[in-house]
């Protein structure tokens, strides 16, 4: 026989009536407004829900990130081909490598194998120049030169400026002796004042690179351009730097001037060292005509730019000009020898900048071609070349 349990059951009787008089006497605070709410037991009970959270609710898996969080895009200064856009065919080209840009609208005019990987030579300086000059800031700081800085670039039958051992040179006569005479002793004096040594020098110009967005296609291992197999780059990599070199005021300054003195007197140079632009001596004597009126046309000059040889880059020139208030750049590489390099570049220039006559005469030969004249057939040397009644190029100062 069961029995019941009298006892639990009186229990909770009284727990069921002290609950429903809780419940009463709540109700009646909170109507009558004495009742409160401490903020600080708030956020106690807040902070010790949130500990009690189980961490494995809170992973956000990668994709789940990549909805929400975008990645910068990466810079990039490449041209891109113009609407009218042609591929460089001329007769008797020498260059296997070549580029025209529009420096103002960042659009490739024509080109010639621009992303084949090519050395630069001596080009490699207009980055050396940007590197330098953002991280000079006073030109009057100065350098002097060893015997260890100096006999090893001529044992390599480097390019120099013409500094000697003990010649105590300012950042600014190595600027222009850099690019104006192509230096590779200013070059090595640059590198030392901003970073101690070459190598170091290199490191920032590797930044600069990845800062142009070229890092990929373009890999310096030297400031100077001399031959590595592991220094390469592209013609439109070239025309990007010269771009922006263009864009800095000190960079236009040293790569159009014309000539320069420096404060340097030693014993080769007892009237003082000066320097003379190889881009103008080379440009000396040959005009551009691009309405083909067989005369050096009046609304082209040319800005600047840089030169460079090796055995094996060959002649490369980056040359900057300006056209009816316009600013363009081409680059060439792999001509066969230093006057073909400018007559490559002019050509270039005169074809896929042609207006007016020779405009007319381009698109003649293009429809019929057995019916052209024997220019082409000459060759580039007599086109350019200057006649006594003819102007010579129009240059920067």
């Amino acid at each position: 026989m069961l029995r019941k349990n009298e006892k639990g059951g009186a229990a909770a009787v009284a727990i069921m009536v002290i609950i429903m008089a809780l419940a009463i006497v709540s109700t009646i605070l909170v109507v009558t407004g004495r009742f409160a709410i401490n903020k600080a037991d708030v956020d106690d009970t807040l902070t010790k829900a949130e500990s009690e959270v189980d961490s494995s609710s809170l992973d956000i898996s990668e994709s789940d990130l990549s909805s929400v969080v975008t990645e910068p895009e990466p810079v990039n200064l490449y041209p891109a081909e113009s609407a009218g856009y042609q591929d460089i065919n001329i007769k008797d080209l020498t260059c296997s490598e070549a580029i025209l840009i529009n420096a103002d609208t960042n659009e490739i005019v024509a080109g010639l194998n621009y992303e084949k990987r090519i050395y630069p030579a001596s080009l490699t300086k207009i980055l050396t120049l940007m590197v330098a000059v953002e991280n000079i800031d006073d030109l009057s700081t100065t350098y002097k030169f060893t015997d260890d800085d100096i006999d090893p670039l001529i044992e390599e039958n480097a390019s120099m400026a013409g500094f000697l051992a003990g010649d105590e040179v300012t950042a600014k006569d190595l600027l222009f002796g850099c690019i104006m005479r192509s230096g590779a002793d200013a070059t090595l004096g640059l590198a030392k004042i901003v970073s101690g040594s070459e190598d170091e020098f290199v490191k920032l110009m590797d930044q600069k690179l990845v800062d142009l967005g070229l890092s990929d296609t373009t890999k310096f291992v030297n400031a100077t351009g001399l031959h590595d197999k592991n220094h390469y780059t592209t013609v439109q990599d070239v025309a990007v730097l010269m771009k922006a070199a263009m864009e800095s005021k000190t960079c236009r300054t040293v790569l159009t001037t014309g000539t320069y003195d420096t404060d340097i007197k030693n014993e080769n140079y007892p009237d003082g060292l000066s320097f003379t632009s190889i881009v103008f001596e080379r440009l000396d004597g040959y005009y551009i005509d691009c309405d083909g009126d067989g005369e050096g046309d009046d609304n082209i000059e040319v800005l600047g730019g840089k030169t460079g040889f090796t055995d094996e880059a060959m002649f490369t020139l980056a040359l900057a000009i300006e056209k009816d208030g316009t600013n363009y750049i081409c680059v060439t590489a792999h001509s066969e020898q230093q006057d073909k390099s400018v007559e490559d570049t002019i050509a270039i220039i005169e074809k896929y900048l042609s207006t007016g006559k020779k405009a007319s005469a381009d698109e003649e030969e293009t429809e019929e071609p057995e019916s052209s004249e024997t220019e082409e057939e000459t060759g580039s040397d007599e086109s350019h070349k200057v006649s006594e009644d003819t102007d010579t190029i129009k240059v920067g100062a």
